[in-house]
């Protein structure tokens, strides 16, 4: 089949063989599954930016457009890690993702009990919407074959975005899992301890990782990502939602989900800040 294609569209392919190949440096085990994890953050985002500026630009329903940039994570962030740390960096990310999943189920469940009836207590509707992860691991095996690896330090702005990524998915799980409660207003202010929790793994790991002048311009970028994802598609959905039918359709979750990743930066801010002026204050008094 592939052949085929490739008789119909030559250009395409050569076009393809000139995109130059992703080059990562190798790291630890632990530096790797971070690195892998910000760039599955890096390719959700552009995706979910452009698939929904996409969709609704030619009319299409945006549902499927978070499962696309699911896809693209897990398959860019299982690729990556292989490449820079190999099967163990891929053993330990996918296990972070099976935990996930895992608590997700256990906290859909509680909720399950509680409400006794809804669409998203089927079992099937759960294994169905495994299909992102499935497929992501699918094009993994495809993907790995076009990345390439590179001497030095090159991951670092990577595993800055992978801590708050991982950190923030890994805490929503758990008070997800932990705490069952149908108030839109209680699981707006998880999404905010998740939001804050991604922000300051990602400001702990900027002050390890990258060198000091690096810190603030690194941030920036992460924060474009994060604020880029707000404006063109959270923005937007948040309109859509304040005026169906003439109707103010405004809850907890909305407002406190809305101020998350102003969160996630003010939180890694801080930790930059208080690092900058503990510095101050020692050079100071020394």
């Amino acid at each position: 089949m592939l052949d085929a294609v490739r008789r119909e569209l030559p250009r395409v392919f050569v076009l393809a063989h000139r995109i130059p190949n992703p080059r990562f440096a190798r790291s630890s085990l632990p530096w790797a599954v971070l690195a892998a994890a910000g760039a599955g953050f890096f390719v959700s985002s552009t995706i979910l930016v452009l698939f929904m500026l996409l969709a609704r630009g030619i009319g299409l329903p945006t549902e499927w457009v978070g499962g696309v940039a699911t896809v693209g994570a897990i398959a860019t962030a299982l690729s990556v890690a292989y490449t820079i740390g190999g099967t163990n960096a891929v053993v330990v990310y996918a296990g972070i993702l099976v935990v996930e999943r895992v608590l997700v189920l256990v906290g859909l469940a509680r909720f399950c009990v509680a409400v006794i009836e809804s669409s998203v207590c089927s079992p099937v509707t759960f294994v169905l919407g495994l299909w992102p992860e499935t497929l992501g691991v699918a094009l993994a095996t495809r993907l790995v074959l076009w990345m390439r690896t590179t001497e030095g330090e090159g991951n670092r702005l990577l595993e800055a975005a992978g801590a708050l990524a991982l950190a923030q998915g890994v805490v929503v799980a758990i008070l997800g899992a932990v705490l069952i409660s149908t108030s839109s207003f209680t699981s707006g202010v998880l999404l905010l301890l998740s939001a804050g929790s991604g922000g300051l793994a990602c400001g702990l790991v900027l002050l390890r990782r990258v060198p000091e002048g690096r810190r603030w311009p690194w941030l920036g970028v992460i924060a474009l990502a994060v604020m880029g994802v707000w404006l063109l598609v959270s923005v937007p959905t948040f309109v859509g939602q304040v005026g169906i039918g003439e109707t103010i359709a405004i809850g907890g979750l909305n407002l406190l989900g809305f101020a998350a990743p102003f969160i996630e930066v003010a939180s890694a801010a801080l930790v930059l800040y208080v690092a900058v002026a503990r510095k101050i204050t020692a050079s100071n008094t020394a």
